[in-house]
């Protein structure tokens, strides 16, 4: 697609943490082209065989990382969609290792209030309860504030449509700069915030397109399980890459309706 301006015509913004994130779909572009801001590096180029602008940008692990990444990306390029994707810690005993989390919604697990003990009186892990984040809604011109990012329900829609050889659901993203491996504290999890999966990025572009009123979703695929004694495979990271090129695709005409 020739003289297609990544700065002035709309593009989809694809995130993940690590190399084996990104890789793969970095190797699909045509017409790849590398641009560094700051500590970051962004490859724009197209995708699929509709030729769909996408920017790929790797985040680094973590949460300010992927709101750093994610906030120069918005100043640099402009965006339609942001697609957030990568490996993460199932909850839920219906997915196993290589099974696909399309989200319906990210839940930032880290934000908490607990109430008042005296000294001496112990910690109760189980004394908490969701804390509301406050953000500036670009779209009301105000603040307000809220439990949770909700998916964009059209982005998941697609991706639900995906021919696959794995099993795809929704679920909840559980989003923090933690990794959980005791069993009751997922349990409790699960309770609180009905998790599926956990990620040490999604909640900081989720909170930031909420808030710039840009469409977000999601997307995780099992690396590892307590849940169902299943142990860490980090290359199942390429499969999730394979799903969002096929997801990519289903996604043709969504960007000129953003035109």
């Amino acid at each position: 697609m020739p003289n297609y301006d990544f700065k002035k015509q709309p593009v989809l913004l694809i995130q993940g943490a690590m190399d084996t994130e990104t890789e793969y779909l970095i190797g699909q572009l045509d017409e790849p082209e590398e641009i560094t801001c700051g500590n970051w590096k962004f490859y724009t180029g197209f995708l699929g065989k509709h030729a769909e602008p996408v920017v790929i940008s790797r985040t680094y692990q973590g949460m300010v990382n992927a709101a750093a990444a994610t906030a120069i990306a918005m100043t640099q390029f402009c965006l339609w969609a942001v697609i957030n994707l990568g490996i993460g810690g199932g909850h839920d005993a219906r997915f196993h290792r290589g099974d696909i989390v399309v989200g319906e919604r990210v839940v930032p697990m880290g934000a908490m209030i607990r109430k008042y003990a005296p000294e001496g009186a112990g910690i109760d892990e189980c004394d908490f309860e969701p804390l509301p984040i406050e953000i500036f809604d670009k779209t009301l011109g105000q603040t307000r504030k809220v439990l949770d990012f909700p998916c964009d329900e059209r982005l998941g829609d697609a991706a639900m449509k995906v021919q696959t050889d794995v099993y795809v659901g929704r679920g909840v993203i559980g989003s923090a700069d933690e990794w959980n491996n005791q069993l009751d504290r997922i349990a409790l999890l699960r309770e609180r915030y009905k998790t599926a999966v956990e990620d040490m990025e999604s909640a900081a572009p989720a909170e930031l397109c909420l808030a710039y009123g840009i469409p977000f979703l999601g997307i995780r695929i099992i690396s590892n399980s307590i849940v169902t004694g299943e142990s860490f495979e980090e290359a199942v990271g390429v499969d999730v890459q394979k799903f969002a090129v096929s997801f990519v695709e289903r996604l043709h005409g969504m960007r000129e309706e953003q035109e």
